[in-house]
């Protein structure tokens, strides 16, 4: 059966799971494969229509067309992207996380009361970021001594 043929048997209303089951295959299957090739249903006109690039294959059998298709898709290059992508995402995030890992020599245990509002945005970035609390924390306390830089004469009041 060629596409041109199961398109005008569903848009004569026939239904997708006798046309299907004339093809031996399953109802979810001929959508699919349909939707592959690049026809969608067009809810105002009530039929398929090529929606898809290209010449419309209605002279192709349906195995035809979808392996033409899947040849189409070069699924390393779209992979490599994805890839490439996922890869600058992760660098980026090690410029941010870098600065704030870097190894400190030895830890002590402080308790401290900080406002809830700030402790809110704290809990919030460490969220988003992926970074622990006391990473940031300590991180912030580093700048804020190098801006202060108590070795000099330096006041808060400034």
């Amino acid at each position: 059966m060629t596409i041109g043929e199961i398109i005008d048997c569903l848009n004569r209303r026939e239904s997708i799971a006798i046309i299907a089951k004339r093809l031996e295959i399953s109802p979810y299957t001929l959508s699919k494969k349909l939707r592959l090739i690049g026809y969608e249903y067009d809810g105002e006109q009530k039929k398929r229509i090529f929606v898809g690039d290209g010449e419309e294959p209605r002279h192709l059998q349906l195995q035809e067309a979808t392996a033409l298709q899947y040849a189409k898709t070069d699924y390393q290059l779209l992979i490599y992207e994805q890839l490439q992508s996922i890869y600058e995402l992760l660098s980026k995030r090690e410029e941010v996380i870098a600065p704030i890992m870097s190894i400190s020599t030895e830890k002590k245990k402080r308790t401290f009361s900080i406002n809830k509002e700030i402790l809110a945005k704290l809990d919030v970035i460490s969220e988003a970021k992926g970074i622990q609390k006391s990473k940031l924390v300590e991180e912030a306390l580093q700048q804020f001594l190098q801006q202060y830089d108590f070795n000099k004469t330096a006041r808060l009041d400034d």
